[in-house]
């Protein structure tokens, strides 16, 4: 299924127009996407691993993606944690972390502070082989160690002190 992404501005203004996912942007547009960081009672984050096939396959990440043209980055929210691990989330779960904005997109971080069983997640084909709880010591050796998408690294190291 192709997916379509509303286009914005500098300003995170709908630019009233659509493209297909791997279309070019043209100067100075953007689209949104967002990432859920699930985290347990004991302070522990959930992290999947992103199947061979995909760009960056076998390291590890937070649920996220685009967001689908017409759809909320809560709506996003809420249908990628579905696909990729099978949990079903309510908009009242979801608590906005961080806005992030890099080179030609808009993401929203939530954070869902959700007790789940890792065994009774349903792994989304073509999407995730793996899902995990990790401390977030056992995040950054994991990090170091470059067994985390780059930009994941990244988010997280900025924004981990305000968890």
């Amino acid at each position: 299924m192709e997916e379509y992404w509303d286009i914005y501005d500098k300003d995170r203004v709908f630019q009233h127009r659509t493209i297909r996912r791997g279309e070019p942007f043209k100067e100075g547009e953007y689209y949104v996407c967002c990432e859920v960081w699930l985290q347990n009672s004991k302070g522990e984050m959930l992290i999947t691993q992103r199947h061979p096939k995909k760009k960056a396959g076998g390291l590890w990440e937070f649920i996220g993606g685009g967001v689908l043209a017409g759809e909320t980055t809560v709506q996003a929210a809420v249908r990628e944690v579905k696909e990729e691990i099978g949990l079903v989330l309510s908009k009242n779960d979801l608590k906005l972390l961080h806005v992030y904005q890099n080179g030609n997109y808009f993401m929203d971080i939530y954070i869902v502070n959700k007790d789940v069983n890792t065994g009774s997640l349903v792994l989304g084909e073509n999407e995730t082989v793996d899902a995990k709880w990790v401390s977030r010591e056992e995040l950054r050796l994991m990090i170091e160690k470059q067994k985390v998408v780059h930009s994941v690294a990244q988010r997280f190291n900025m924004l981990s002190e305000i968890l």
